[in-house]
């Protein structure tokens, strides 16, 4: 198994608390968790409601945009901490993420078909997570940038000890 690879007990873990969106699942939205600390969004049609962006009736909206970074770089940081060796015994559906601060760049209109925002996470501490990634339209062309900071919430009665 490579470095990145996650172990079941971790892919099983997120599933039971994270890959069960309604909402995700409510906007087309695919989530793939690709390796510890890297999770993909994907939007394989983008319907008429999910355009508008810039004006535009052929531009991904921006909201949604914001809503896929959002997920792909929170359940990047999500997978980072089930894989952590002092969550074994947490039950993963106690633990809590929130985000502080979502940053994104529009670089390109986002026009096409299907979208895919990529996260990964840059550094993971007890309580706080950063996170970058990027929008992919179906060229590989990169249409935004994003980074942003998480804040974790272990549960009470079971916080990892402090280094």
């Amino acid at each position: 198994m490579s470095d990145n690879q996650l172990p079941q007990h971790v892919i099983d873990a997120f599933w039971q608390r994270w890959g069960n969106n309604a909402f995700m699942r409510a906007q087309g939205l695919h989530l793939d968790i690709v390796g510890v600390g890297e999770a993909v969004v994907r939007l394989p049609q983008v319907t008429a409601a999910q355009r508008g962006g810039g004006g535009s009736d052929s531009v991904l909206n921006g909201g949604v945009i914001a809503y896929m970074f959002d997920g792909a770089l929170g359940c990047a940081i999500a997978s980072s901490l089930l894989a952590r060796p002092d969550i074994r015994d947490v039950d993963p559906r106690s633990l809590g993420q929130s985000t502080i601060n979502l940053d994104i760049t529009y670089v390109d209109a986002a026009a096409g078909a299907h979208f895919e925002a990529r996260g990964k996470v840059v550094r993971a501490s007890r309580n706080i997570a950063f996170a970058e990634g990027e929008l992919l339209d179906a060229q590989g062309r990169t249409c935004a940038t994003a980074k942003g900071i998480w804040r974790i919430f272990w549960p009470r009665e079971r916080a990892p000890a402090r280094p």
